[in-house]
């Protein structure tokens, strides 16, 4: 029996995730609890868009990042505090690696204040506004013109070469049943890289990722300095946050 709600949220996450879709009969039986109780989660999900009721069960939601346009005009105030944040926690002369988003590219343009900084990054974005005051070194890969970046296995393989002090990586999405989360595999592969190219590392979320659903959750994010938001998430949230040991750091 999975008596713990978080525990069966993730259950059902899981085998959606690998099924698609799932029966109420199927869920109660398989997690060793009521139909009516699996009915409650399954409503408790939905409400936070992480998945679709249908008749007798539910389906998987359909996952995707909103566009490059519409991220860089959403809460610009809060990526600017979660930037400004940020760059007291970076001396000048560091070596940065920078992930393609827009709450990074907030972040680029709060670090043209720093000087002798490095940055290695797959954001064309971010590397035309430090390159004027930073070394920029400009990750190889395919070029996607939807999101401005450089993206493959390229860009991963050249990011591996390198060792940096810091990371500062956008979140997909951060939630109490799913965790730390991303939407593109691609991109992940690079960003998990730079994780592990980085003395520190810091994931930066605004509030509009706290409950939002992503298909790719990360791996030991524990292994992580923090994660830097421009509010506090829902105490679910920071419950799962505490769990793992990953400090919370408001802007």
């Amino acid at each position: 029996m999975t008596d713990l709600p978080i525990q069966r949220h993730r259950a059902i996450l899981d085998h959606l995730e690998a099924e698609e879709s799932a029966r109420t009969v199927r869920l109660a039986a398989s997690l060793g609890v009521t139909r009516e109780t699996i009915r409650k989660d399954l409503a408790y999900l939905a409400n936070r868009g992480l998945l679709r009721l249908v008749y007798g069960g539910a389906v998987r939601s359909g996952l995707l990042e909103p566009d490059l346009q519409a991220r860089l005009a959403t809460n610009i105030e809060g990526k600017t505090m979660i930037a400004r944040r940020a760059v007291a926690l970076v001396p000048d002369g560091a070596r940065l690696a920078l992930d393609c988003g827009s709450t990074t590219l907030a972040l680029a343009r709060e670090l043209r204040a720093r000087s002798g900084l490095q940055v290695w990054t797959n954001d064309i974005a971010i590397a035309q506004e430090l390159a004027a005051s930073a070394e920029v070194v400009l990750l190889g890969g395919s070029y996607a013109p939807d999101e401005n970046k450089t993206t493959g296995p390229d860009a991963v393989e050249m990011m591996a070469a390198y060792n940096v002090d810091l990371a500062f990586i956008s979140l997909g999405g951060l939630s109490a049943a799913q965790g730390l989360t991303d939407f593109d595999r691609n991109g992940y592969a690079l960003r998990n890289t730079m994780r592990n190219a980085a003395t520190g590392c810091y994931f930066l979320a605004d509030h509009g990722k706290f409950g939002r659903p992503a298909h790719l959750r990360w791996k030991h994010p524990e292994t992580a300095s923090g994660v830097i938001a421009d509010r506090a998430p829902g105490p679910e949230e920071q419950a799962m946050l505490a769990q793992i040991g990953l400090p919370l750091i408001l802007a």
